[in-house]
């Protein structure tokens, strides 16, 4: 089956490709959206699970991220504070340490405010990251590099929560992954306030979901939409692009956005093949590779906040809802062959710090199985910034890349998918336009 005649084909209908259709499309192109999950939202899914619809994937939003707040407001969706929390445990040198949370806050804004000590010489513009020279200076480092730097200068208290904390914000036990320089844009971007910072992190979700602001930007698109339709070829041609899902099924078009985590671009053939940079950034990854676990226990009727090293399956956890003597727990890890479904195996893990937690049920996806994301949100390597990003707005030809792996500012977050897929469209609207220009003197 062929169909022709579209301006554009979005591949991935993730926050960045829905929000590109809506532009593109309410400016009078002709737009499709190939998706080859089931469902739209990439890697956010707001989910009926443990009784409660819950955050299988992306969750927190802030004032703080310009586009996602423009979004809020524009479909007049509220947010959700996340409780309080009233007791803390922590693990230091494999033995679990309680206080209240005011305690455990304490020591980890002592420790964050050393960890980004000097973050305030770079990213002066924080969504220009090459407007002058500094990135040079720090891109090559990793959050491991400067946790070793400060060891000596903090407790072991204060150094074992600020490894759980980097491990959890990253999504990794190699902590010589992830580069310091997104670490000191993140902290660019909340003004160097530790508060600010903290608060973008983990403070605030949607009140009706995620979903509910994706279906509302995609009730706004007049594109058309295909699930379940992975894309396994695009092809330039004569006219423009032809692009093959893995059903047979061809499209044509004048453009393509892909809009698709770049840890799986090098899973689409490209003819002819991608720029040498942007496939070997699709080889090496991001260094994400971690899990988001929920879990239904019986036992815990106190708030509570568990943090523990990048070793521990789970290394990062809070009471999310209290119900008697029942909760549900939300935490990160680094292991990605936990099942997530086995409230057995979850229970093993959340015992490292309560030994008497009973977990009823469980649920979880796991992002780095998931072809069509093969990690959990974007965090970029050391070098990567500097060697590969600004290889992303050079493709040319009608053929354009986005979503929040590749946003100017919030990485890995949906504002940045957001601001992606804007900026991304305006780019096609503008190549569209000279397209027809040059028709026109033909």
């Amino acid at each position: 089956m062929t169909s022709t005649n579209y301006d554009v084909i979005i591949v991935g209908a993730g926050f960045s490709g829905v929000t590109a259709s809506r532009e593109l499309s309410n400016r009078g192109f002709k737009t499709l959206v190939l998706e080859g999950r089931n469902r739209i939202g990439g890697r956010t899914w707001t989910d009926n699970r443990l009784g409660k619809n819950i955050e299988i994937g992306g969750t927190y939003v802030h004032w703080n991220q310009p586009h996602m707040w423009a979004e809020l407001t524009r479909y007049n969706l509220q947010v959700r504070e996340s409780p309080t929390m009233e007791k803390a445990y922590w693990i230091k040198d494999g033995k679990v340490k309680s206080g209240t949370y005011e305690e455990l806050q304490e020591k980890h804004m002592i420790g964050m405010e050393e960890f980004l000590k000097g973050g305030r010489d770079y990213f002066p513009r924080p969504y220009n990251p090459f407007f002058d020279n500094t990135l040079e200076e720090v891109d090559h480092l990793s959050v491991a590099d400067r946790l070793k730097a400060i060891k000596p200068l903090v407790s072991k208290d204060v150094y074992s929560i600020l490894e759980s904390t980097w491990s959890e914000y990253t999504s990794t036990d190699d902590l010589d992954q992830p580069g310091l320089a997104q670490a000191y844009r993140w902290a660019a971007l909340t003004g160097h306030d530790m508060n600010q910072f903290q608060d973008t992190f983990e403070l605030f979700s949607i009140e009706t979901g995620t979903k509910s602001l994706i279906e509302s930007i995609a009730n706004d698109s007049k594109a058309d939409l295909q699930l379940s339709t992975p894309v396994s070829v695009i092809e330039k041609t004569d006219k423009g692009y032809k692009v093959t899902t893995r059903n047979g099924s061809d499209f044509t078009a004048k453009s393509v956005i892909v809009a698709v985590p770049v840890n799986v671009i090098n899973n689409i053939e490209f003819k002819p093949a991608l720029p040498a940079e942007l496939r070997q950034f699709s080889s090496e990854k991001q260094s994400s590779r971690g899990i988001k676990v929920w879990a239904k226990v019986r036992g815990l009727t106190t708030s509570v906040k568990l943090k523990a090293g990048p070793e521990y399956p789970v290394n990062s956890a809070h009471a999310e809802y209290i119900d008697g003597d029942e909760a549900i727990l939300m935490g990160f890890g680094n292991d990605s062959t936990l099942n997530m479904e086995d409230p057995k195996e979850v229970e093993k893990a959340f015992r490292h710090w309560l030994p008497n937690i009973e977990v009823i049920e469980s649920a979880g996806h796991n992002w780095v199985k998931d072809e069509f994301s093969q990690g959990t949100w974007g965090v970029l390597k050391k070098n990567q910034l500097s060697k590969y990003v600004k290889e992303v707005p050079n493709t040319e030809n009608g053929l354009f890349l986005a979503g929040s792996d590749f946003a100017k500012g919030w990485v890995g977050y949906m504002d940045g998918a957001i601001e992606s897929g804007i900026t991304t469209s305006k780019r096609v609207e503008k190549y569209l336009q000279e397209q027809e220009l040059a028709l026109a003197k033909n």
